[in-house]
């Protein structure tokens, strides 16, 4: 398919009317960054995001999950939203009430805390995002104390 069919496939998914001006800039932004693809790269991307798969939630049972949802339009249905809850029951779930396709662009400041948050249990763990030197002592002590009682209240059962 040549590349302005894609583009166009791709640019029909965008919010349309009006839009506050966040959310306006991270439109302009991947209208800028979709016409710097080629075919070839946007057929790839557009293969990888259509195909129908998705990580069988059994195998991430024990594995900490976030999952970041916007309450305003988006290009994911309410179909599929409901269905990515059913499949990840255990999830957390982190709610913005807009950002549109782009959160992580216009609503960067919340995307990032909600991150933060999720990313806080891995401290002082092998599965830490950051080197335990850029940790203050007082926090590496909070959350050693609480895998121990954590730890010790899965012995416990």
């Amino acid at each position: 398919m040549p590349a302005f069919m894609l583009k166009k496939i791709v640019l029909g998914n965008f919010a349309k009317g009006p839009v506050d001006p966040k959310m306006a800039d991270a439109i302009d932004f991947m209208v800028d960054r979709l016409e710097s693809l080629n075919q070839s790269e946007l057929a790839s991307r557009l293969t990888l995001n259509c195909q129908n798969s998705y990580v069988e939630p059994h195998k991430i049972k024990d594995i900490a999950v976030t999952i970041i949802d916007v309450f305003d339009q988006s290009a994911l249905s309410l179909e599929a939203k409901e269905e990515m809850y059913k499949l990840y029951p255990n999830a957390r779930r982190a709610h913005l009430k807009t950002g549109g396709n782009f959160p992580y662009l216009c609503r960067s400041a919340e995307v990032n805390l909600y991150i933060q948050i999720h990313l806080r249990q891995f401290h002082g763990t092998r599965y830490a995002a950051i080197s335990p030197d850029m940790v203050s002592t007082e926090e590496l002590e909070v959350q050693e104390s609480h895998l121990r009682s954590n730890h010790d209240s899965e012995d416990d059962q």
